[in-house]
């Protein structure tokens, strides 16, 4: 029996050549097969159970949102990396990673990003892929093992994590916050004060199946929902029937207010304001939320 203590069960994520250890706090890996019973009339029971659907794994963990590092010219951590070049591909074909954890690991796809953003304070993400398998390479394979990479962040020992982790106090995202006119100029204007956001896209993806092999030949990517919930102090009474598009930019920073050195960024095309709502409790001011969408 294997037994492997969390600092040696690290998270990694391969693309091609490019690869990250994340400074994952959790990960949880599933693997399953599905069984159908089969019955007929003259006989009492099941005739026994058979496989319906091929096998699958899946695989989700939380992490520190990491700004260090660049993958083909994109700076930030390789889950946002591969986030963006799915959502803006313009291609059906989709490329898996490769997972790996506590000596298990499989060729999954993302199925799911998320990250939030509050005043003084670390930020931290959320991933999921799926493993679906391919030709005749099992979705997730290996056994419990010591991990053999460690987690690092930068290149240098000083100030490498300080600057390598997004963080609320240099990240203020004033590109999200609501401004309100009074319908005429001059007149007077309200600009919101943005206090924490929260990010997520999801993906869908369509494993091909051929007759006489249980995994996927290839696997497509087709669509992707993306959502922005930020909190605020401005409500939008004035939300129109069919808003106007508009392109939102997220750049995350950490304790470095040189914000061109370290940074990571994220960008809702053609996002529309769908939701707005206000809620007021004791002890604090009244706070407004609002909610951004974007579908590709």
């Amino acid at each position: 029996m294997a037994t492997v203590f969390y600092d040696k069960a690290s998270v990694s994520v391969e693309w091609g050549s490019v690869g990250e250890t994340l400074l994952a706090s959790d990960f949880t890996i599933n693997y399953s097969t599905s069984a159908q019973p089969l019955y007929a009339v003259g006989n009492k029971g099941s005739l026994g159970q058979f496989p319906s659907s091929a096998r699958v794994g899946d695989i989700s963990f939380n992490f520190i949102t990491s700004l260090t590092g660049a993958h083909y010219g994109q700076k930030g951590n390789i889950i946002n990396f591969l986030a963006s070049g799915i959502k803006h591909s313009v291609g059906s074909t989709a490329s898996g990673v490769t997972i790996s954890g506590a000596g298990v690991k499989g060729f999954g796809f993302l199925n799911s990003y998320s990250l939030n953003v509050a005043s003084n304070s670390i930020s931290s993400s959320s991933a999921s892929f799926t493993f679906f398998g391919h030709d005749n390479e099992l979705p997730i394979s290996g056994r419990l093992a010591d991990s053999t990479v460690t987690v690092g962040l930068g290149t240098t020992a000083g100030g490498s994590l300080a600057t390598g982790i997004a963080h609320g106090r240099y990240t203020p995202l004033t590109t999200l916050r609501t401004t309100i006119g009074a319908g005429y100029d001059p007149g007077p204007t309200d600009i919101g004060t943005v206090f924490g956001a929260d990010y997520s896209v999801s993906f869908n993806h369509n494993p091909i199946y051929k007759l006489g092999q249980e995994f996927p030949v290839t696997s497509l990517y087709t669509t992707a929902q993306e959502s922005i919930n930020v909190t605020e102090d401005i409500f939008q009474s004035g939300l129109a029937f069919n808003e106007s598009s508009n392109d939102y930019t997220i750049d995350l920073h950490g304790l470095d207010d040189a914000s061109t050195n370290d940074k990571m960024q994220l960008k809702m095309i053609s996002g529309k304001q769908v939701s707005t709502s206000m809620s007021a409790g004791l002890d604090d001011i009244v706070r407004s939320q609002k909610t951004l969408t974007a579908s590709y």
